[in-house]
C-alpha cells in the first residue's frame, strides 16, 4: 500500500447532543466533578487524561480528597475491560459525598454496596444508533 495516497479523514470527538447536555446539567449538584469530560463544559471541575480540562488526570486515580463532590458525572469508555469497572466505580464513590449523585452514562451497571441505583434515563435516537443511558446512583 502506498501511504502517500492514503487519506485520513478526521472527525470531531463524540459529544452529547445539546438536549442531553442540558438534561445532564439539570442533574448536577455543586460542587460537581466531570470525569473523562472530553470537550464537554459540564461540571464545576473537569478532569480528563487527554483533552484540555481544568485538571489533567487519570479516572482511576482521581487527585481529590474523599467526599469532595456533591455530584460526579462520567461517560466512561463503553468497551472498558470488565476487571477495571469495579476499580473505576470505587474511585468515583470515594470522591462522592454521602447522599451525593453519581451520574453515569454506560450500558453496564455498577454493583457496589455504597452506591444505590436511584434513576435510569435514556434518550431516544434514530434506529441503529447508540443512545445515552443515564444511570443516577446515590451514595449511601
Amino acid at each position: 500500500m502506498n501511504r502517500k495516497n492514503f487519506n485520513y479523514k478526521f472527525k470531531k470527538a463524540w459529544s452529547w447532543p445539546a438536549s442531553v447536555e442540558s438534561f445532564l446539567q439539570s442533574l448536577l449538584i455543586s460542587p460537581s466533578l466531570h470525569v473523562a469530560c472530553g470537550e464537554s463544559q459540564l461540571g464545576d471541575v473537569r478532569i480528563d487524561l487527554i483533552m484540555p480540562a481544568d485538571v489533567r488526570g487519570d479516572m482511576f486515580k482521581l487527585p481529590f480528597r474523599n467526599n469532595a463532590f456533591a455530584s460526579v458525572l462520567i461517560d466512561p469508555p463503553w468497551h472498558m475491560a470488565y476487571h477495571l469497572r469495579p476499580r473505576l466505580a470505587k474511585e468515583l464513590a470515594r470522591v462522592l459525598r454521602p447522599q451525593g449523585r453519581l451520574i453515569f452514562n454506560a450500558p453496564w451497571r455498577i454493583g457496589l454496596q455504597s452506591l444505590q441505583l436511584a434513576e435510569v434515563w435514556w434518550a431516544d435516537a434514530p434506529a441503529w444508533r447508540n443512545y445515552p443511558i443515564i444511570q443516577v446512583y446515590k451514595k449511601i
